[in-house]
């Protein structure tokens, strides 16, 4: 299986890094590729707190919403096209060799530019075509972390093979915010697409240092800011117009699904109803076909 070349530091490499915090030299050294021994004041480790920010440190399961617009860009010109509202669910197993299992059903669902009204159609600012718009789920998808949280990643999504890779870059504190970012990149081979669909993503979490220090805590709240360079999508028909997908999101974990916005909520229901009746459920259902 071949990936993608990241910008990341030699094997070997370890950086450290020096922040005031309340007067207090904190230092976090974190060696490639993944993270493995990031010490922190106190108890927080960059371990714990990766799954902390983005998961959960112990089993069970977590919800996720995002929302923003998705730019078409061609050259250096954005083009708003709609807004995206998604939800995922995902379940959390540790494992036995202290890594853990994540299992992640993805749903979006497409708006207006100004987010307040669901599409069922859609016109092409490039093309002027009037296309269906369908609601199409990525999942559930199973991905292993090791001990260390690095990713093995699965070779198939819905049906299509899979090339990728991650990257979890050093927590970064300020006072009590903790930011940490992570990159995605990605590619799907599609039987009737030429070229692969290309992914390339970064969400950057943010949480609270006095919470991510606290071991009754679990799972922090995390809010975070996400965004993502993709090629066309196959449904928009763009055929060999040079460009790409841009997205600016942003959102917030959650415990429940009650919790979720309430617009998704209830779009998913009239969308999906045997998702929204029984969300853990639906990690269990067959993977739906990847349509990209």
């Amino acid at each position: 299986m071949q990936f993608y070349q990241l910008p990341a530091l030699p094997r070997r490499q370890v950086v450290t890094r020096s922040i005031a915090l309340g007067g207090a030299a904190v230092t976090t050294t974190l060696a490639s590729p993944g993270i493995t021994s990031t010490l922190f004041s106190g108890s927080l480790d960059a371990r714990t707190t990766y799954r902390k920010l983005r998961f959960r440190s112990d089993s069970g399961v977590v919800f996720w919403w995002l929302q923003g617009i998705k730019y078409g860009q061609v050259g250096t010109t954005l083009t708003p096209l709609f807004t995206s509202l998604i939800g995922s669910i995902q379940r959390i197993r540790p494992t036995e060799d202290g890594g853990f299992e994540m299992t992640m059903l993805e749903m979006a669902i497409k708006l207006d530019v100004d987010g307040n009204k669901p599409l069922s159609e859609w016109k092409n600012p490039y093309t002027n075509e009037v296309l269906p718009v369908t609601f199409s789920p990525v999942g559930p998808t199973t991905v292993m972390y090791r001990a260390n949280n690095s990713r093995v990643f699965p070779e198939e999504l819905g049906g299509s093979r899979l090339e990728s890779e991650a990257q979890i870059l050093p927590p970064v504190i300020v006072g009590d915010d903790v930011f940490m970012s992570e990159i995605v990149r990605a590619r799907v081979y599609r039987p009737e697409r030429e070229q692969p669909f290309e992914v390339n993503d970064m969400s950057q979490y943010h949480g609270s240092l006095t919470e991510l220090t606290d071991s009754r805590v679990t799972m922090a709240s995390t809010t975070v800011s996400f965004a993502e360079v993709t090629g066309w999508q196959s449904w928009m028909k763009m055929g060999e117009r040079g460009g790409n997908l841009t997205s600016r999101t942003f959102g917030r974990k959650v415990s429940c699904f009650d919790m979720m916005p309430e617009k998704w909520r209830n779009l998913l229901a009239e969308k999906a109803p045997h998702i929204a009746a029984d969300p853990e459920a639906s990690l269990d259902m067959p993977a739906e076909e990847f349509i990209r």
